[in-house]
């Protein structure tokens, strides 16, 4: 059991570093390479729309997509090339702008048949065999349209053609790259949720469980519905985790899974680039406050089945009556209110806060949708991106102020409904450790951004003052 412990313990820690890596250096890198393919596979099949080699859809714009649907790859006849792969072709195209406009790339935000669809829409143009020979139909076509593209054509319409049909294969290789290393991940980060979330739930029986895999197999399938809902069930994974729970080789199995979720590529130090980009360095910060989003919206979930159970224990006969007699009489609904006790880590002084709970929650959520405009890259991200560098400075500390205060009520609010929550629900109060280390770790990341900025434009001023150019 011991044993056991040590390797939850390690594996939920290794997950949470692994995850923060991919929100925020991983998935960055895979939407910026998304951004580029998009742009490319764009700029081919504007031009041959223009060349009259392709048929414009005048309708395709006016699409509701609501996810990625894969074009299809069946064969069709040369006589059908322009209207078939017109229609073929713009459906990627227009796939790949929502992927870049609407998919969150966060490791929440792409579970793995979401990354399925992906790889299959990457499949559906094989930029790297882009041949008149190729045995795919979509492939093929295209290539016989672009080589009809260039005949006759100035070297310049040529060279533009053929580079970004360079990027279209580069960027794919990186991009299949990336999401064979998030599938990996994916697939471990399950294993580890049914670890967290069913294996340690007080309701699971592991006197039980740990009879035999099949023992835990059933254990794991009757408490599956109950705790993750409409969460797809990998029987396979199932499988792999009760292999590194019960197999002769379960501590080579165990090995391998901790190799594997080591972080070892770090994004180069940024002083090592000749030429320093101070407001590059600043928005890298702002992107990585994208790994906020997930954290909280998990946290926001959870807080509210707590409070759930913290003022259920608090209804009377007489406090329901006068709850229905304000209802009849439209009056508004008594405020909920919540006394905790934060403790000053520095100090150790006690300070007592009233926590409103509907105020809480609203600003919760406000909080949110803020930082979820930095994770997807919306609209109103470029806002921030073009602003000057002291109004980026600025928001950024506010959000990691704000954020700070934040970890430190819910972290109070963990503890205050451990201690308040009694009877049987006390067993259903949602922990929010994990959730609360893995949102400490993105503060420590961002804070880490923000000092290295800030250190490299003081060095950078201090430069230009001594009349050296930041090389």
């Amino acid at each position: 059991m011991e044993e056991n412990q040590t390797f939850e313990s390690k594996l939920q820690k290794m997950l949470i570093e692994k995850q923060q890596w991919f929100n925020s250096e991983r998935l960055v890198d895979l939407l910026e390479e998304y951004r580029l393919l998009h742009t490319c596979v764009k700029t081919i099949y504007d031009y041959l729309i223009k060349k009259s080699l392709l048929i414009e859809d005048p309708y395709r714009m006016d699409q509701r997509i609501s996810d990625i649907e894969v074009p299809d790859t069946t064969p069709f006849t040369e006589s059908e090339i322009q209207t078939v792969l017109s229609e073929r072709f713009s459906k990627y195209e227009t796939m790949l702008d929502f992927v870049c406009t609407y998919y969150r790339f966060t490791v929440d935000g792409l579970p793995l048949h979401k990354i399925k669809k992906m790889i299959d829409l990457n499949n559906c143009f094989m930029w790297d065999e882009l041949t008149a020979n190729n045995p795919k139909p979509n492939t093929r076509n295209l290539a016989i349209v672009v080589n009809k593209a260039k005949i006759n054509n100035p070297g310049v319409t040529i060279s533009m053609l053929t580079d970004a049909v360079d990027k279209c294969t580069k960027t794919c290789k990186t991009i299949s790259k990336y999401l064979a290393e998030l599938t990996a991940f994916q697939r471990e980060f399950y294993k580890g949720i049914i670890r967290k979330d069913i294996i340690e739930n007080p309701d699971f029986n592991k006197e039980k469980a740990y009879m035999s895999s099949e023992s835990e197999i059933s254990e794991i399938k009757r408490l599956f519905p109950k705790v993750l809902g409409k969460k797809n069930y990998y029987a396979d994974l199932i499988g792999e985790l009760v292999n590194e729970d019960f197999a002769q080789n379960k501590e080579d199995l165990r090995e391998r899974i901790l190799v594997k979720l080591e972080v070892t590529e770090k994004k180069e130090n940024v002083r090592e680039s000749k030429t320093v980009d101070t407001k590059q360095i600043l928005i890298s910060t702002v992107m990585a406050m994208g790994a906020f989003t997930p954290t909280l919206i998990q946290l926001r979930a959870k807080l509210i089945d707590n409070f759930e159970l913290l003022f259920a224990k608090k209804e009377t006969l007489f406090s329901r009556f006068l709850e229905a007699l304000r209802k009849a009489l439209g009056l508004r609904k008594k405020e909920r209110v919540c006394e905790i006790n934060i403790v000053d880590q520095k100090t150790g002084a006690t300070q007592h806060e009233t926590i409103h709970v509907t105020q809480f929650m609203y600003d919760l959520e406000k909080k949110i949708k803020s930082f979820n405009v930095i994770a997807t890259r919306s609209s109103e991200y470029t806002k921030i991106e073009s602003a000057p560098e002291d109004t980026i400075l600025s928001f950024v500390n506010k959000q990691l102020s704000e954020i700070q205060s934040l970890f430190t009520i819910i972290n109070a609010l963990d503890t205050h409904f451990k201690n308040s929550v009694e009877g049987m629900n006390k067993a259903r109060i949602k922990g929010l450790k994990i959730d609360l280390e893995a949102l400490r770790n993105s503060i420590i990341n961002v804070n880490k951004k923000r000092g290295e900025y800030v250190s490299i434009r003081e060095e950078s001023e201090q430069l230009k003052k001594l009349g050296i150019n930041n090389v």
